[in-house]
């Protein structure tokens, strides 16, 4: 073994990794791999190689054998659970992160991760303290403020008061000193209106599919689409998206302030923000103010915080009169729905109930299992108790250690094993495909399902929701009411548990409101593209006049 060869390749390697270059870090670091196999750092740094080129399952050996080879590794028990955690392998991600903050106590990037990886087994409980643990050592991290207040809304202990507050803290600790917006370019209704679209989901994803609808039905004549899209991929959706709209930036690795100059130069009326605090989100840029006028909708469920935001667009159902303390920005409220649903580009044929084929009666949730929350177990597991030959369906994580932590949850609420059913979700048409296997889906309490709910009605799958506080669990009550099953709205958690367990003894009758749903939703408010592509446009015009 050549040491000054190695020492080379090594060198070359992690400056490649530095400077984006993992293709060319991977052909180094694994002729280190070749001259000193029992090298950890060599094996650590060809884990982060194989990662940024996609390659995660290759990466996990490496990172295995680093870790084996040096246990006092901290940077390799990370990336071990951050890779462990991509692979959905959470539970062994957690013991990844629990062997790093044990070698590194108290450090706020770690606790962080940890919180995540908690979240995504549903424990909003532990990665609310997690997030909070490492707030209070490094709290200038605003990434790990937004996880913070995204975890709040899935928690049922939570009030919406104090979700609101902490939104308010973190545009106050993130959204910089006032800025002088631009010059508002003049409008007198003659000219379309210049408008841009801001997010790293428009793709082949819940706010992409509402994009696109709402792009393919403006009318040219009066708004012209500016795309400002923060994702990397290039994906067929995304391309066929394009066509759509005037003009697409990719802004992905841009700084804020080249974002913003951007911005500036192409003298928008409007910037539209669907992304709030959600993954790639570009609150740094929104707190530049950019436009003269900024709104944000759909693509999250509260307020960003930020009062360079001005508007947040919603209806009167999901925010009923009384609900503008709980934001930032004002609410401008659109005539009958905040929101339209895409349909998915393909999907199976509704099917009939499984009950009425002899199938025991199945209650279901296809949500984000983040969303069922403690409040939701105790609901659900009351419902499985009242109709003991009943089982409930729950898409998982593909993960064992998930899958315990819910048997034990309802296990306390006196809920048996053999009335769970479990799902890993798969792609799209199997995961549709599941909805004709479930009788009477129920809707996540407090953070209710937007676009899934969207997905219930489209396959025909009743489903029953519990009317909330708050936008984020109110918003299945308008789709419901747009399909004409305001039945299916429960007042408190003893109406949800009665009417569910009503419906589970009468599943002709609920066979009976579940024929037709898709016309019946192709009809409501929440699938005329062109009439809320009118909406609105008319409501940027009232923005940018008020």
């Amino acid at each position: 073994m050549d040491p000054v060869l190695f020492d080379q390749q090594l060198r070359e390697g992690e400056e490649h990794l530095a400077n984006g270059r993992a293709v060319e870090a991977v052909s180094c670091l694994r002729r280190c791999i070749d001259l000193r196999p029992d090298d950890a750092s060599a094996r650590l740094a060809l884990g982060q190689a194989l990662i940024d080129t996609g390659r995660d399952a290759e990466a996990l050996g490496q990172l295995e054998q680093a870790v084996a080879l040096d246990s006092t590794l901290v940077r390799g028990h990370i990336r071990l659970g951050n890779v462990l955690r991509a692979l959905s392998r959470t539970g062994e991600a957690v013991e990844a992160y629990g062997r790093a903050l044990k070698l590194r106590p108290a450090d706020p990037f770690i606790l962080s991760n940890l919180g995540n990886a908690w979240l995504d087994l549903g424990e909003s409980g532990r990665a609310i303290d997690c997030y909070r643990q490492s707030l209070t050592i490094f709290p200038d991290a605003p990434a790990t403020h937004s996880n913070l207040i995204f975890a709040l809304q899935y928690d049922s202990g939570t009030s919406r008061e104090e979700i609101a507050t902490a939104h308010r803290e973190w545009g106050g600790r993130f959204g910089g000193e006032a800025v002088r917006a631009p010059e508002r370019p003049e409008y007198d209704g003659k000219r379309p209106l210049r408008v841009g679209f801001l997010s790293a989901d428009f793709r082949y994803h819940p706010v992409g599919r509402m994009a696109s609808v709402v792009w393919q039905h403006l009318d040219r004549e009066l708004l012209t689409a500016i795309v400002y899209d923060n994702s990397s991929d290039e994906t067929p959706a995304k391309q066929r998206y394009r066509g759509l709209v005037e003009s697409w930036h990719n802004i992905a690795g841009q700084s804020d302030e080249e974002v913003v100059q951007l911005i500036r130069s192409d003298r928008l009326d409007v910037l539209l923000d669907f992304s709030g605090h959600t993954s790639g989100n570009r609150l740094g840029v929104l707190a530049q103010k950019p436009a003269a006028v900024q709104a944000t909708l759909f693509g999250y469920p509260n307020t960003t915080g930020l009062s360079s935001v001005d508007y947040r667009i919603t209806d009167a159902v999901a925010d009923p009169p009384g609900a503008e303390s709980l934001y930032v920005e004002r609410l401008h409220r659109m005539p009958r729905t905040a929101w339209v649903y895409g349909p998915p580009d393909a999907s199976p044929e509704p099917g009939a109930l499984p009950s009425l084929e002899g199938k025991p009666f199945t209650f279901g949730c296809l949500n984000n299992p983040a969303k069922i929350s403690e409040a939701a177990v105790q609901a659900w597991g009351e419902i499985l108790q009242r109709c003991p030959e009943s089982r409930l369906l729950l898409l998982v994580r593909n993960d064992p250690a998930h899958e315990g932590l819910l048997l034990e949850k309802f296990g306390r609420h006196g809920v048996n094993d053999r009335q769970l059913v479990f799902a890993a979700k798969g792609p799209e048409p199997v995961y549709l495909e599941l909805h004709n296997q479930i009788d009477l889906m129920l809707d996540p309490f407090p953070y209710n399902g937007g676009v899934t709910t969207g997905d219930c009605l489209w396959m025909e799958t009743p489903i029953l929701t519990l009317a909330g506080d708050s936008y984020v669990s109110r918003q299945g009550v308008g789709l419901l009411a747009g399909v004409g099953l305001e039945e299916f709205v429960a007042a408190n958690r003893e109406d949800l548990v009665a009417k569910a367990a009503d419906w589970a003894v009468a599943p002709g009758r609920l066979a009976e409101r579940a024929t037709g749903l898709r016309e019946r939703f192709l009809a409501s408010p929440s699938m005329d593209h062109v009439g809320y592509a009118r909406e609105l446009v008319s409501a940027l015009q009232e923005m940018v006049t008020a």
